[in-house]
């Protein structure tokens, strides 16, 4: 199979080209490199460094001629979005729709969006939210994210099958520490450091965890699905960010109590994705436990040092 994967340099993308890697496929990356390392991509992969808003987009995928695209290319961070709604449009809803009218000229058999689970929801009516629950996102991430859903599901033919996979928190090895999404990651490297952790709120908001390598299994699971699906990828279950706070500093050794901050906008206090649908029409469920995530991942961290 020809898969072509945007933002396949990111965190998320570039384990999703692993597996493809994995199963034999032919890879083309399209990454601008603003966050992505081009050291994330597998050597057996080509790398594209585009942007995905680029005009020139359309005929390097029809070039290519994907059977399958898998969209990951975003801004992903809340603050940012609420800072800069326009540059989080432009991303993620203007570089989005012209990566859909790209796969529409390719002819493209299979289109999987990566997308948010727990920015859709909003201030939830009940926990955990299935997908059933209606969108309200409160922060222009979440809003953006939800309209490119909304595009692909009007502007894509119906001969082309779309996943739509919107996932929990993501954490794993190869997450940016230096950003303002990824609290793993962020405390991870800070804590390794030996320097400050910071909070936002009081630290009992909650949030699903899900390692990076349990969402690449769901994108292999998506691969195989017959019929158009919009599924959750999580847990289902709920760990405060004290709790994370406090998982990795027992696992780093670290002896600092953290600071408080006031709280972000865009945040919502608690959301947990209900994972019925994903295990029912992908057969899929998450295999990782936080306790197992949270070492593999500090054991990342500690050879980045």
């Amino acid at each position: 199979m020809r898969a072509l994967v945007t933002g396949g340099a990111g965190f998320v993308g570039s384990h999703i080209v692993g597996h493809l890697i994995g199963r034999g496929d032919q890879v083309l990356v399209v990454d601008d490199l603003s966050t992505g390392k081009s050291a994330n991509v597998a050597p057996e992969a080509e790398l594209e460094e585009l942007d995905v808003a680029d005009k020139t987009l359309e005929r390097v995928v029809s070039s290519f001629k994907p059977d399958l695209i898998t969209h990951c290319a975003a801004q992903a961070s809340v603050p940012a979005s609420m800072a800069d709604p326009a540059s989080d449009a432009s991303t993620n809803i203007v570089g989005g729709i012209n990566v859909c009218r790209a796969a529409i000229a390719a002819d493209c058999r299979q289109f999987i969006y990566i997308t948010t689970g727990g920015a859709l929801y909003g201030t939830p009516r009940y926990l955990p939210c299935d997908e059933e629950h209606p969108l309200q996102p409160e922060s222009a991430y979440g809003l953006s994210k939800w309209t490119l859903e909304s595009y692909l599901a009007m502007l894509l033919p119906s001969s082309m099958n779309l996943q739509i996979l919107r996932l929990a928190n993501v954490y794993g090895p190869r997450q940016d520490p230096h950003g303002e999404a990824g609290v793993v990651a962020i405390f991870a490297d800070r804590m390794l450091r030996g320097a400050q952790v910071e909070i936002f709120g009081d630290g009992e908001q909650s949030r699903d965890f899900v390692y990076v390598s349990d969402v690449a299994a769901a994108h292999q699971c998506a691969l195989a699905a017959g019929d158009p699906t919009t599924v959750n990828i999580g847990t289902e279950i709920a760990t405060t960010i004290n709790g994370i706070y406090e998982s990795i500093s027992a696992e780093t050794s670290y002896k600092y109590s953290p600071t408080y901050g006031p709280e972000r906008a865009g945040d919502v206090k608690h959301v947990v994705l209900a994972n019925g649908r994903a295990e029912r029409v992908l057969g899929w469920r998450p295999s990782v436990s936080l306790a197992d995530g949270i070492r593999e991942t500090v054991a990342w961290f500690k050879q980045q040092l």
